[in-house]
């Protein structure tokens, strides 16, 4: 579905925060996507479904189903991984709601209803997006309790040397392809065997790609389970 992109009075102030040193954020209105469709999907797809996999919001499985979804986020500022509210978000049943910043926060389990051992496969890829929005996207994958940090590489626009930028994270993996955010194998899921997961997505204001050129830009990702043959 095609949504139409809402227009929005320009508006940019500028944070100070200490963070080894005083970085200068600038804060930026984005329209993540539109308000009639999720920013982040969750799917397995259907030979998976056919063997026991679903996906559920909350760990009792009684609304278990093989696609979820966030909610929309049609407003965001660029914020930095220091102002998550983590805790928050792992404890929550599906959506979770900053009080004080937009951004997309989401908790869901993976279950192996069946009744055989499974590898399965997942991957996050960039289904839409305008303006360059992914270039300052930050997306913080929890999986039973172990954090990832993903990325698009950001290069000097005439050298093409990768740049190193602080994020307020130890470490973050570039994305392997520029609509493929990574792969990830869980092998030998067995039956009743459960996996949590925690999905967070922002931009981020430490980036050299937050500028106001991305002003009214949109993004959407989808998170995707399968069997894993190889």
């Amino acid at each position: 579905m095609k949504v139409k992109r809402q227009v929005h009075r320009r508006r940019i102030q500028t944070l100070v925060f200490l963070s080894s040193g005083i970085l200068s954020l600038i804060i930026v209105l984005i329209t993540f996507y539109g308000q009639s469709a999720g920013n982040f999907v969750m799917s397995v797809d259907y030979d998976a479904y056919k063997r026991g996999i679903v996906l559920s919001k909350d760990n009792n499985y009684e609304n278990a189903e093989p696609r979820l979804m966030t909610r929309p986020v049609d407003e965001a500022t660029d914020m930095n991984y220091s102002w998550l509210k983590i805790n928050e978000v792992e404890l929550a049943t599906g959506n979770y709601i900053d009080p004080d910043f937009d951004y997309i926060a989401y908790t869901f389990y993976l279950h192996n209803n069946g009744t055989e051992f499974i590898n399965l496969g997942y991957h996050i890829r960039i289904t839409d997006v305008y303006k360059n929005m992914d270039s300052a996207i930050r997306i913080l994958v929890i999986e039973d309790g172990v954090q990832s940090v993903y990325k698009k590489a950001d290069y000097i626009s005439q050298g093409g040397i990768p740049l190193s930028e602080v994020i307020g994270v130890n470490e973050s993996i570039n994305f392997l392809t520029d609509s493929i955010v990574t792969r990830r194998r869980i092998s030998q899921f067995g039956p009743n065997s459960v996996k949590k997961f925690s999905v967070i997505i922002w931009i981020e204001g430490t980036d050299l790609d937050t500028t106001d050129d991305i002003l009214g830009g949109m993004v959407k990702f989808q998170m995707s389970f399968s069997i894993d043959t190889e």
